[in-house]
């Protein structure tokens, strides 16, 4: 008899206590050496088979109706088929004489047998595969539901195996936050992006480029803003948010057609934060020689300013010098914030009164949910409207913790490391402006200033966000109790 060896094994997680294909080989090998078997051909397949089509199954059942082998050797007959309809073909090949033997380490199956035996260890093997595919996701469901996540972590985290939880990939994580705000600029697509990050170090796991089609993926996902989700429900993860929901929705506006950010091809970190005083017109930047120069577009009037063109270096010079104003000694900061610490327990009935209301309408959404149950246990309602009905208040629910969870990061207790890092982003403003590349500089100027005018090649006013302008005014020998009023 002419034998194929057939060793399988699941890619899917319910299949991992099976025997690897090595051991499973090895099995096979013992039997052969065992019974003076001749193997003709070796299939190692790693697929499930709760359902048919298997590629190199189907080989092998083409090389045994050819002729060219007539028997199997494999480790149990749940290698073959957990399915009725591979596992039917078997048991017909067999009873017709076309497989002339089975050879398992459970023993050996030949035409003339009782096939019942064998119908029911397929069906066995069936049975198993779906009671098991029922457990794994009934354990998955209640893994989600604990904030946790059931699969392999997406691009930008780890699984930690000792702890079963996610953690921020150090090497990668970075590169999500970019890949939203380059698409959100309108001058990208996910090629584009693609190629950018890869030129900046973005790769896979496999130290392979990142896909278009995978970009598309991460800014479609609402993972990364701290939510997961499994057949359109919403759960509340326990991982690191690496994004904003806001920074999410407006991609999904982009992506969705719904706004239009206009594209900007050249990146001049300065644009759009300086006008002339002397006409009020923006000053417009443009490449010229190589180098970036600024200069007063002279729109409304005939301006003299703008004659004048500005290097884009000598303009840093002059926009950092702004941010000495909101330097402010690392000591004295440290002791602002010791100070509020003792305070702010003082400090906090506004913020428990927006709690205790978002709580009255988390508790009015559970009340909800309760009122449908009954109403679809009294046969009031149907099931799918129930489902339907009942899903809509579940993400309801979700959202709203979203919101519970932020404002209870916002109470005066929780504000207070913000506060400080505030104080220190100020202090160190103006050195990691000038050593900063284009997007720190860019960064930088959105995060505290308004806007610039400049005369005479010179700043004339600077205006800056809150809280950065009240540090402006700050007197900078003010003693400790000045600095804690501002």
């Amino acid at each position: 008899m002419k034998y194929i060896a057939y060793y399988r094994k699941s890619t899917e997680a319910e299949d991992r206590q099976l025997l690897s294909l090595d051991s499973q080989e090895r099995e096979a090998l013992s039997l052969a050496e065992k019974h003076n078997l001749i193997i003709m051909k070796t299939f190692k397949e790693s697929m499930s088979a709760k359902s048919s089509g298997r590629p190199l199954f189907n080989e092998m059942i083409k090389m045994i109706q050819s002729g060219k082998a007539d028997s199997i050797v494999c480790w149990k007959l749940d290698r073959l088929a957990r399915n009725f309809i591979d596992g039917g073909l078997i048991i017909d090949l067999l009873q017709r004489g076309v497989i002339k033997e089975i050879q398992t380490s459970e023993g050996v199956h030949k035409q003339g047998d009782d096939v019942m035996l064998m119908a029911i260890k397929f069906g066995m093997a069936n049975q198993y595969s779906r009671n098991l595919s029922v457990d794994v996701k009934r354990g998955n469901r209640e893994k989600l539901s604990r904030g946790g996540w059931p699969n392999r972590a997406p691009l930008g985290f780890l699984n930690d195996k000792a702890t079963r939880t996610l953690v921020i990939d150090p090497t990668r994580a970075k590169y999500i936050p970019k890949a939203f705000e380059l698409y959100l600029t309108g001058s990208h697509g996910f090629n584009d992006i693609s190629d950018i990050l890869y030129s900046e170090g973005f790769r896979s796991r496999t130290d392979k480029k990142v896909t278009k089609s995978y970009i598309q993926r991460i800014l479609s996902s609402i993972f990364y803003t701290g939510i997961m989700e499994r057949e359109g429900k919403y759960y509340q993860g326990n991982h690191t948010p690496l994004i904003s929901k806001e920074t999410f929705e407006k991609a999904q506006d982009v992506m969705g057609g719904r706004s239009h950010p206009k594209p900007q091809r050249l990146f001049f970190p300065l644009r759009g934060f300086m006008k002339c005083e002397n006409c009020g017109c923006a000053l417009t930047a443009s490449l010229k020689k190589g180098h970036h120069y600024y200069y007063c577009t002279g729109n409304r009037e005939n301006c003299e300013e703008h004659k004048s063109y500005m290097r884009e270096n000598y303009l840093y010079e002059k926009v950092s010098a702004i941010f000495d104003g909101i330097a402010f000694s690392e000591g004295k900061i440290e002791l602002m914030y010791q100070a509020a610490k003792e305070k702010s327990s003082n400090d906090s009935s506004y913020s428990d009164q927006v709690l205790q209301t978002l709580q009255t309408q988390l508790n009015s959404l559970k009340t909800k949910e309760s009122l449908l149950l009954d109403t679809f246990l009294s046969e009031q309602i149907s099931k799918d409207l129930y489902d339907g009905k009942m899903l809509g208040l579940h993400n309801d629910k979700i959202l709203l913790e979203k919101q519970i969870q932020e404002a209870k990061s916002k109470q005066p207790v929780n504000v207070l490391e913000p506060i400080k890092k505030v104080f220190l982003e100020a202090s160190r403003a103006r050195k990691e402006f000038i050593d900063g590349d284009d997007s720190k500089k860019r960064n930088i100027l959105e995060n505290l200033c308004w806007n610039l005018s400049i005369k005479e090649k010179n700043i004339h006013t600077a205006s800056l966000k809150s809280p950065f302008d009240l540090m402006l005014k700050t007197p900078k020998n003010a003693d400790f109790s000045t600095l804690c009023a501002h």
